[in-house]
């Protein structure tokens, strides 16, 4: 209806939503079945930018011993990537019986996701009277 549109129109833009983002996955509580689940999410992330038409880059990428990763992190360019990303932060849970499960028990296993908006470059200027160094030996 008219009035909602209204409203919505009238929500001050977040300044933060053309940024390029810094995603990063680490695996959380469930062994080696957290670790496939964070690959599971970065593969899914990825295909998400992919759809966009956004650019993903590798930061830093640990593997986990049964697939997976333990912790990964990927910058990502394109147009609104902080907009369309900033609410999915926090911790992501799965219930399913794993690779790994022999005996066909569900586990849970959880991942955390970070979004950090890129910063603006900052100038900072630091006068040489107020830096103070001091040196110290034992025995």
């Amino acid at each position: 209806d008219t009035e909602e549109r209204l409203a919505l129109l009238l929500i001050p833009k977040d300044p933060m939503d053309e940024k390029n983002v810094m995603l990063e996955i680490r695996a959380g509580t469930g062994g080696g079945e957290a670790a496939i689940w964070a690959g599971d999410l970065v593969e899914a992330y990825t295909r998400y930018a992919k759809t966009q038409g956004w650019q993903t880059r590798v930061v830093d990428a640990s593997p986990g011993d049964d697939g997976g990763y333990r912790q990964y992190t990927m910058e990502v360019t394109g147009q609104s990537v902080y907009s369309k990303l900033k609410f999915e932060s926090g911790v992501h849970r799965v219930q399913r019986v794993p690779a790994t499960e022999s005996q066909g028990r569900v586990h849970t296993s959880t991942a955390t996701l970070a979004i950090m908006p890129e910063v603006d470059d900052v100038q900072i200027k630091i006068d040489p009277k107020d830096i103070s160094m001091t040196t110290a030996r034992s025995g």
